[in-house]
C-alpha cells in the first residue's frame, strides 16, 4: 500500500469464474498513473493484434487513479478502456457519478476483467469482496432498469455500470451507463461488456486509502472548490454543456447537415441555452463532490409521448442528433437522448450514424427500399426515432451500422464511404477542424480516433491555457503555424487527467496543472516537479500510441475526412481549411519524436522510460 493508491487490483476471468488479487508496484503507478495509463499498459501488455474487439481474450479496464483518494471537485472521475470493437484500436472512455470513489473505496485501483461468461452474469464488488452473480433476470433490461432492479438485489448506495440492449447485442457504438446519469460513451466499450455476458459491474466501498498530507489536502480542496466554483457559476453550473450550443454554431464549430452545412442560427438558438434550461426546467445534476454539475437534471410534462425526467442532452447530443440531423426540437431531441441512455447507445455515433444516412438518403446512394422503407430526410423526428430503436435494437437497418460507420459505408459503395466523417472508424464529436485548426491534428492522431475530449485544444483559442507546457497566449483559431505543438500539449494534458483520473472541466473553472501537481503531491508524497509531471503525461500519450502501433496504425491512418478541406461559403469561417495539412502532420512527428510513418522512435522510447 502507498499514499493515493491500494497497489492492488482485481483480475476476473469470466471463462472459468476466477477472481483473484493482483499486486501492482508503486513504480508502475508513476509511470501510468492510473485510469487510462493504466488501461493503455494492460493492452500493450496482454492484448495483441490477433485479438478483436468482441473476443474473449479482450480486456476491459475500469480503472481509476490517486486521486480518488480525496473527496476534491472533479474527481468522481474513472475511466473505462479496452481494445475498441468500433476502430479495432486503443478505446477509451470516462465517465463520473460515484463509481471513481466506490472503487477505490473498495479497495482497488483498477478490474480487469477478461473472457467470457457462459450466461450473462454482473461482478458485485463490495468492501474487496467480490461476487460473479446470475444476471439472467437482468439481460434484455434497458440500462435504467437494471440500474434500479440490481440495487435491490445490493447495498442501494452501490455504483453501478452497466449495459442496455445495444450493449448485450454488441452494436459496436454501445456505451456504458452509471447511475443512469454518467456514460463512458465512445468506443464502443458497452459492446466489449456484451461480448463477455457481463451485464454490469457494482461496486460498493468503505476503505480510506492513506494520503501523504491529510490536512493539507483538505485545505487544497477547500481552495480548489472555491475557486472553480466562482469560476462556473455563472455559466457552466447555471446552464451546463448546452450553454456553448449558440457560440459552437456562431463560430462554425458545429456539424450542421452532417458537416455539409455552414449556419443554422435559428436552429441552435431553439436548442441551446437560455432557452434549454428555461424549457426542460434544467437543474445542476453533479457528481460526487463536484461544484459545478455540468450534467442536467430536466422534466417535461407536455406533450405526453416527450415526458421524461431524470438526465438531459448535453452540447455533444444537441450537436449529433440537433445540428447534425437538421432538427430543433427541443424535448423530441431531449427523449431521443433518453432512448439512447435506455438502449445504452453514444449519442455522438448515434447523431452521427443517423446524419449519415440522411445525407445518403438525399443523394440517392441510401433508398427507401434498402433502409426499411423509412424516408430519411433532415429533421424528419418521427424517422429519427424509429431510427434510434433500429440502431439500439440492432434491427433492419440498424444491423447494417453494427459493426460502425466503415463497414456500413462500405456495403453502401464508393461515395458513401468518401462522406462518412470518422477518423479511424471513430465518428467525429460535434466540433470542427475548419473552425479550430488545432483540432485537425487532434482528430488525425488521437489515440482513440476522432475525439475532441482527449484533447481539447480548440479551448486555447477561448484563452483556457496551458501555461505551464508552454501555451501562454491565445491561440489564433484558423493558424496552422505551431498547432501541432498546441495539439500535442493538450493531448498529454488529456493523458494526464483521465490517468490522475479527474475532470477536464474543472479546467474551466481555474484549475490550473499546477493544481493537478499540488494535488498529486499532497496525495502520494512524491514531490515531483512540474518537468516530471509533464514528461508523464507524454509518457502515456506514447505508450497508446505503442497500442496502436502494435494493432498496425501508421501514417496512413492519421488523416481526415474530405469533407474537412472543403471550406465553408457563409459564416464565420467561410473560406477557411486547415491545410496545408501534410506538412503539419510533419512537425507533429518531429515533435513527438516519432518517424515520419508515425512511430514513436527508439530513442524517444528510452526516453520516456518505455523500453
Amino acid at each position: 500500500m502507498a499514499n493515493g493508491y491500494w497497489n492492488k487490483i482485481l483480475r476476473v476471468d469470466l471463462s472459468n469464474r476466477n477472481v483473484k488479487e493482483e499486486v501492482v508496484s508503486d513504480e508502475v503507478w508513476k509511470k501510468v498513473l492510473g485510469g487510462a495509463g493504466y488501461g493503455a499498459k494492460v493492452l500493450h501488455d496482454e492484448v495483441g493484434k490477433e485479438i478483436g474487439g468482441l473476443d474473449p481474450g479482450n480486456r476491459i479496464i475500469f480503472g481509476v487513479g490517486p486521486f480518488q483518494a480525496a473527496q476534491q471537485t472533479g474527481a468522481a472521475k474513472f475511466c473505462i478502456a479496452a481494445k475498441s470493437p468500433l476502430t479495432g484500436i486503443f478505446g477509451e472512455a470516462a465517465a463520473g457519478a460515484s463509481f471513481g470513489f466506490e472503487l477505490k473505496k473498495a479497495g482497488y485501483d483498477a478490474v480487469v476483467v477478461q473472457g467470457k461468461a457462459d450466461r450473462p452474469v454482473y461482478l458485485w464488488v463490495n468492501d474487496g469482496k467480490t461476487e460473479i452473480k446470475d444476471a439472467a433476470g437482468h439481460w434484455g433490461k434497458d440500462s435504467f432498469l437494471t440500474t434500479r432492479d440490481i440495487l435491490k438485489e445490493v447495498d442501494p448506495k452501490s455504483s453501478v455500470a452497466c449495459i442496455g440492449q445495444a450493449g448485450e447485442k454488441q452494436v459496436a457504438i454501445a456505451c456504458v451507463v452509471v447511475d443512469e446519469h454518467s456514460f463512458a460513451g465512445r468506443c464502443g466499450l458497452g459492446a466489449v461488456m456484451g461480448s463477455k455476458n457481463l451485464k454490469a459491474v457494482v461496486i460498493r466501498g468503505n476503505q480510506s486509502v492513506p494520503v501523504y498530507d491529510s490536512k493539507g489536502l483538505s485545505e487544497l480542496n477547500k481552495q480548489i472548490g472555491k475557486k472553480i466554483f466562482e469560476g462556473t457559476k455563472d455559466w457552466l453550473r447555471l446552464h451546463g454543456t448546452p450553454f456553448v450550443e449558440v457560440g459552437c454554431e456562431e463560430q462554425g464549430d458545429t456539424p450542421i447537415k452532417y458537416w455539409s452545412g455552414d449556419v443554422w442560427p435559428e436552429g441552435a438558438k431553439k436548442l441551446g441555452s437560455p432557452v434549454y434550461t428555461e424549457v426542460l426546467k434544467a437543474q445542476p445534476l453533479p457528481c460526487r463532490f463536484c461544484v459545478v454539475g455540468c450534467h442536467r437534471h430536466i422534466k417535461i410534462e407536455e406533450p405526453a409521448e416527450y415526458a421524461l425526467e431524470g438526465s438531459g442532452p448535453e452540447y455533444e447530443t444537441l450537436g449529433m442528433l440537433g445540428n447534425c440531423c437538421l432538427m430543433d426540437d427541443l424535448k423530441a431531441l431531449s427523449k431521443m437522448n433518453e432512448w439512447c441512455n435506455k438502449y445504452g447507445l453514444d449519442t455522438i455515433s448515434t447523431g452521427a450514424f443517423i446524419g449519415f444516412m440522411m445525407d445518403c438518403f438525399e443523394k440517392g446512394i441510401l433508398k427507401a427500399k434498402d433502409a426499411d422503407d423509412l424516408p430519411i430526410r433532415w429533421g424528419d423526428k418521427e424517422v429519427m426515432f424509429q431510427l434510434i430503436h433500429k440502431i439500439g435494437r440492432r434491427e433492419g437497418i440498424g444491423e447494417l451500422f453494427s459493426r460502425g460507420i466503415v463497414p456500413a459505408a462500405k456495403v453502401l459503395g464508393k461515395e458513401a464511404s468518401e462522406l462518412a466523417m470518422h477518423v479511424k472508424g471513430l465518428d467525429l464529436p460535434a466540433h470542427d477542424p475548419r473552425a479550430f485548426f488545432t483540432l485537425a491534428a487532434n482528430y488525425a492522431t488521437g489515440s482513440a480516433g476522432g475525439h475532441h475530449e482527449r484533447g481539447n485544444p480548440q479551448v486555447a483559442s477561448a484563452g483556457f491555457l496551458l501555461v505551464e507546457s508552454g501555451i501562454k497566449e491565445t491561440v489564433d483559431r484558423f493558424k496552422m503555424e505551431n498547432s501541432e505543438l498546441v495539439a500535442a500539449r493538450y493531448q498529454d494534458y488529456g493523458a494526464l487527467t483521465n490517468s490522475l483520473t479527474h475532470c477536464k472541466f474543472m479546467f474551466f473553472g481555474g484549475m490550473t496543472l499546477t493544481d493537478l501537481l499540488n494535488t498529486l503531491n499532497t496525495i502520494t508524497g512524491w514531490q515531483w516537479p512540474m518537468e516530471e509531471f509533464l514528461k508523464t503525461g507524454e509518457r502515456i500519450f506514447t505508450l497508446q500510441r505503442s497500442v496502436n502501433v502494435k494493432y498496425g496504425i501508421t501514417r496512413q491512418d492519421d488523416r481526415l475526412p474530405r469533407k474537412i478541406f472543403e471550406p465553408a461559403k457563409e459564416g464565420s469561417r467561410a473560406g477557411k481549411t486547415p491545410s496545408p495539412f501534410e506538412p503539419c502532420l510533419d512537425r507533429y512527428y518531429e515533435l513527438r519524436g516519432w518517424d515520419q510513418n508515425g512511430i514513436p522512435k527508439k530513442e524517444k522510447m528510452k526516453e520516456l522510460n518505455l523500453l
